[in-house]
């Protein structure tokens, strides 16, 4: 495969991801009744409904949320320091909290707010990240498999080492290792969907071994039924597909409920990021994040240039991003 298609999965990893994002926002934490009373079946960038949007009213339409902000400082991190640095990381991370009064804001999750909390206040935040149950790593650790393309081992250890300061719970650390490695495997190319499902589900099972135990369901199990349940719905309609994925997982902030229904979206669509961005969205509840994680899945799989140009420019442009320029880099 030539290095033109390479950099093109891997553009689309993190534009996909960024496209999800922005997409996903005026949907944000709404019911699925609620989307379709309010926007319809969303297929393009929208301006929220402030009287129905609470966490991201006064965002305009395309713009990104921390979703994408805290990959872009993931990307930064592995680019200047050649690899993960938790060191590197939790300052970045820092810097971004002050700066942006994260801790003011409602956007970000429990174990990221309690992760924060903990590195601003100059402690230890692996005391508490055990607890971290939420989809927050797994929102950002896409650049980890644009990175580690090459290795899927390595992509797995980046993975959980990238989740465990703020996620470190089994089902965020499985999470975020299925993300990343499932990342991988679009951007190093000839995989065919199923085959992802299978790295995506290893890598969960070597992240349930990484992380802390809870009281939970299992990442790795719920990824096995998602793809049973796509396989079952056969030549069904993508949104009766969607109502079977939420009706049994849920499409919360949980890892175990936002990434198996994001893989199995993108199992649904044999890997489009055009037709899953929107079907994630369409799901509700976190629905800029699982936008995000199936947008990043989807996008590496297949490929930028599969993605409207229109969204691509438009998203890039409204939060200032070059993300070609930094899967370049990446890889």
């Amino acid at each position: 495969m030539s290095d033109s298609n390479i950099l093109d999965r891997a553009y689309g990893a993190l534009v996909g991801g960024a496209i999800g994002d922005a997409m996903g926002m005026p949907a944000s934490f709404l019911t699925r009744s609620q989307i379709e009373a309010s926007y319809g079946y969303i297929r393009d960038f929208l301006e929220p409904e402030k009287d129905v949007q609470s966490y991201h009213g006064d965002l305009k339409a395309a713009e990104i949320t921390d979703d994408t902000m805290e990959s872009v400082i993931l990307s930064d991190i592995l680019i200047r320091e050649g690899g993960f640095s938790e060191a590197a990381f939790n300052e970045a991370m820092k810097k971004w909290a002050v700066e942006q009064k994260m801790l003011e804001s409602t956007v970000i999750g429990p174990s990221t707010r309690r992760y924060l909390t903990a590195i601003i206040e100059g402690r230890d935040p692996k005391e508490t990240s055990g607890l971290g149950n939420t989809n927050g790593s797994a929102m950002r650790v896409a650049p980890v498999g644009v990175k580690y393309y090459r290795d899927l081992a390595k992509c797995a250890e980046a993975a959980a080492a990238s989740s465990l300061p703020s996620h470190g719970s089994r089902p965020a650390v499985a999470a975020a290792c299925a993300v990343a490695c499932a990342v991988a495997a679009g951007v190093a190319g000839g995989y065919a969907p199923t085959e992802v499902m299978r790295i995506a589900y290893d890598a969960a099972v070597f992240g349930e071994k990484k992380g802390a135990e809870i009281t939970a369901p299992s990442v790795s199990r719920r990824i096995r039924m998602a793809e049973r349940i796509v396989d079952e719905a056969g030549e069904a309609d993508i949104r009766e597909i969607i109502d079977e994925l939420v009706g049994i997982f849920g499409a919360s902030m949980f890892a175990y409920e936002s990434v198996p229904l994001a893989l199995g979206v993108f199992y649904a669509v044999n890997g489009s990021a055009r037709n899953g961005i929107p079907a994630a969205i369409n799901a509700g509840d976190d629905a800029d994040t699982n936008g995000a994680i199936c947008g990043n899945i989807c996008g590496a799989f297949s490929g930028a240039e599969s993605l409207p140009e229109e969204w691509r420019t438009r998203v890039q442009k409204t939060s200032c991003l070059d993300l070609k320029a930094t899967a370049a880099k990446l890889i």
